[in-house]
């Protein structure tokens, strides 16, 4: 909780200004540092372990793929200067499409500036990613080869809202939209189409600590499930839906909601929720109407992923003891260890689902055992 707390003061502490540039691509052999991998599976010991391979790519952060052996990351560019915010200063990220079996990158889009949270269309010819260091934060959608289809760039939308952005579909992204107490879908043809005062209230962005933030919005249909966000109230972590047709919402289940994600097929939700009794967090499945309730999986868990074909689910678990990347078989309910270890979100399958990306920290090499570095693993399955 404290956690998207903080994710939301930093988006909207920036106060960098940056301007657009040209649509390019930036050839591997100019990045100033190779990407090192290591193949390593010694320390995977558990019993019932379902991965065959483990490779790890430091100083990375994987995000998408492009298909079983192209991902999408981001890694640090050292050659400009930190943005400076209110909160601190931030090194500046660049995007590229790395090829897993070549170790070749490619830079997308414009690398002069800032650029995060890059996620693929369903049919892979699309990109969304945004710079929330900008003065007025922007979102772009760029297509398959790294053209700008469209800027995203309104002052409704703040870096809070960018920062939260999912596809819907193969032409359509959703948001919240927080100075209009609702939702932005948007269309890779340029329109937007807003769906204001689903809240009511202060918001988020008004009031950072006790303002109203509704994180990851997905629309199905004529209707949009989202979460809330407002602590010490009883709006906290709910899940709703709100009907456009009807312009009506309601709570769908009355748990307390971490986090959720509708199923590839569109007739489940996968909701990760808090038990207040047991201090545990629960994997729990319904549909759409918030019945046929099935609890999956019980213990430290989040990042819950649903894989392409709607017949794996994967998560993670921090839980000391009980640390790694875990498997459901949604028809079986059965649950396989996939890779022991500590891992982190962004975490994503690959088209095929042969593999599970995730994300890790490791310590640098020198003198502060505080200093880390962003490593990606790439975990094939058996």
């Amino acid at each position: 909780m404290l956690k998207r707390k903080f994710l939301v003061i930093s988006l909207l502490a920036a106060t960098s200004v940056a301007t657009i540039g040209c649509v390019q691509y930036t050839s591997a052999k100019k990045q100033q540092t190779p990407i090192k991998v290591i193949k390593d599976t010694k320390a995977i010991t558990p019993p019932h372990i379902i991965a065959s391979k483990v490779d790890i790519y430091e100083g990375i952060t994987g995000y998408d793929w492009l298909n079983e052996d192209k991902i999408l990351m981001t890694k640090e560019n050292e050659k400009l200067e930190e943005v400076e915010t209110a909160v601190g200063n931030f090194k500046v990220k660049n995007m590229f499409l790395y090829d897993l079996r070549t170790k070749e990158s490619i830079g997308i889009h414009d690398q002069s500036k800032f650029q995060d949270g890059g996620i693929f269309a369903p049919d892979r010819k699309h990109i969304f990613y945004r710079n929330q260091y900008q003065e007025q934060g922007a979102g772009y959608i760029i297509d398959e080869n790294g053209n700008l289809t469209f800027e995203i760039l309104d002052a409704d939308m703040d870096p809070y809202d960018l920062s939260e952005a999912q596809w819907i579909n193969d032409e359509e992204i959703i948001m919240p939209c927080s100075s209009i107490r609702g939702f932005a879908v948007i269309n890779i043809n340029g329109t937007i189409t807003k769906i204001k005062d689903v809240e009511s209230g202060v918001m988020g962005t008004q009031d950072l600590l006790n303002g109203l933030s509704m994180p990851q919005p997905m629309k199905v249909g004529d209707k949009i499930y989202y979460t809330t966000i407002k602590s010490g109230s009883e709006e906290n972590n709910k899940l709703r839906v709100y009907d456009i047709e009807k312009k009506d919402k309601k709570t769908l289940v009355t748990d307390e909601v971490l986090e959720f994600k509708v199923s590839p097929n569109q007739q489940q939700i996968l909701m990760t929720t808090f038990n207040s009794e047991t201090y545990l967090n629960e994997l729990i499945l319904i549909d759409l109407e918030g019945q046929n309730r099935q609890v999956l999986a019980e213990g430290g868990i989040y990042g819950a992923r649903w894989s392409k074909d709607g017949k794996n689910i994967a998560y993670i678990s921090n839980e000391e003891g009980d640390k790694g990347i875990y498997l459901i078989e949604v028809e079986t309910n059965k649950k396989s260890l996939v890779s022991s270890g500590e891992y982190y979100i962004p975490m994503a399958w690959s088209p095929e689902g042969d593999k599970i990306m995730a994300h890790g920290k490791v310590a640098k090499k020198g003198e502060n055992p505080f200093d880390e570095m962003d490593v990606t693993y790439i975990i094939s399955l058996k």
